[in-house]
């Protein structure tokens, strides 16, 4: 409500709350810092034109979101990142072509010989998905390296 600017229906504010408190989700990232927000008004705006400036915003975020979080994998993995031979990108904030898959590819300076699926609007069960689906790639291609990334905004 106070992002937003919004006074409709603030009775569900307090709803709103409970829920929140009582979802026993401690923290929630996301791309859309209230800077953003503010830079993009069409975003908060009751029935204002916001998909164009939302997915132009995602397109862009996505594959930086995901990008830190591989770094961060592979970092942990302990391997270079040359003997990754699959990704497993997965998103449901937006949809683009060529999509976040080959733009990670790009950010992290992966060889251009690493299979990549792109798997897009799966929903709340995308990372068991992607984890099944690279499962079965490492399980079924000999050597395999598979980095999975899910990445929202």
């Amino acid at each position: 409500f106070r992002i937003t600017n919004s006074e409709h229906m603030t009775e569900l504010k307090e709803k709103f709350k409970r829920m929140c408190d009582k979802s026993m989700i401690n923290k929630r990232y996301m791309h859309l810092t209230e800077e953003i927000l503010k830079e993009n008004p069409n975003v908060c705006a009751y029935m204002a034109p916001s998909l164009d400036a939302r997915q132009d915003m995602v397109v862009v975020e996505v594959p930086k979101l995901g990008k830190e979080a591989a770094v961060k994998a592979i970092k942990e993995w302990g391997q270079p990142k040359s003997k990754i031979t699959h990704l497993v990108f997965c998103t449901t904030s937006g949809v683009d072509m060529p999509g976040a898959d080959y733009q990670l590819t790009k950010l992290l300076g992966l060889k251009p010989s690493v299979k990549r699926l792109m798997m897009y609007q799966q929903g709340c069960f995308a990372g068991g998905t992607v984890l099944r689906l690279a499962k079965d790639l490492a399980e079924n291609n000999a050597g395999a390296r598979v980095l999975v990334v899910c990445s929202e905004s």
